[in-house]
């Protein structure tokens, strides 16, 4: 990959270390000049996520279904329709693991599953997410359900818009004890594509602008 493989609105990811450990936060290229790139102020839970001038930043970035990174300075902040950060234009690209922890939208969304292990035609059983990542969820449901099952899934992110794929049980947070109870269910998603991924990775960067707009912080 080349600096000149960057597109104008492209959704990149910056890596931050926190003390709970390393997040991806979501930002897009909001111009391309011939020594620098002006991306937008990365989001976190609903809200800008302020970086000083001269900060070191690593920025992750998809090209041709792989994922590349390159370390930058921001060298300079601007406020138009949005802040945004000034970066240097990389010159050397690494590429990355597909597999990072993606940064997660407190959302609820309808999810429909169905456990694959099952014979015959499995039984559609119905959820409510608690919140979605590019890379998972974590949901509630009533329905019976064990860790390490596959399960396919489709979760409604927007009238005309699904998410369908294969996912994984990885964690039961919490079990349903009683009849009216929720099972809180963490999954992982396999079998999806950097396509689907990618349609994720922006559902979540339009919602949180939408909320900052919005004042609504969470």
């Amino acid at each position: 990959m080349k600096a000149k493989d960057i597109r104008l609105n492209q959704l990149v990811e910056i890596e931050i270390e926190f003390d709970s450990g390393i997040e991806h936060l979501p930002s897009r290229v909001e111009g391309i000049e011939r020594d620098h790139l002006h991306i937008s102020m990365p989001m976190r839970k609903a809200a800008f996520f302020p970086l000083r001038l001269g900060q070191e930043i690593k920025v992750i970035v998809k090209h041709k279904n792989s994922s590349f990174a390159f370390f930058s300075n921001v060298v300079g902040r601007s406020k138009e329709r949005i802040p945004l950060l000034i970066i240097n234009k990389p010159k050397n690209f690494i590429q990355v693991p597909q597999k990072r922890t993606y940064v997660r939208l407190e959302i609820a969304l309808p999810i429909n599953f169905k456990v694959l292990s099952e014979e015959g035609d499995a039984e559609i059983k119905k959820g409510i997410t608690l919140d979605i990542s590019a890379g998972g969820a974590l949901f509630l449901t009533p329905a019976d359900i064990e860790e390490k099952q596959d399960i396919e899934i489709e979760i409604e992110l927007a009238e005309t818009q699904w998410l369908n794929c294969r996912a994984k049980v990885v964690r039961i947070l919490s079990k349903a004890k009683k009849e009216g109870d929720n099972n809180k269910v963490a999954i992982e998603y396999e079998g999806i594509n950097e396509g689907q991924r990618d349609r994720v990775f922006k559902y979540i960067f339009e919602k949180q602008r939408e909320r900052i707009k919005k004042g609504v912080l969470e």
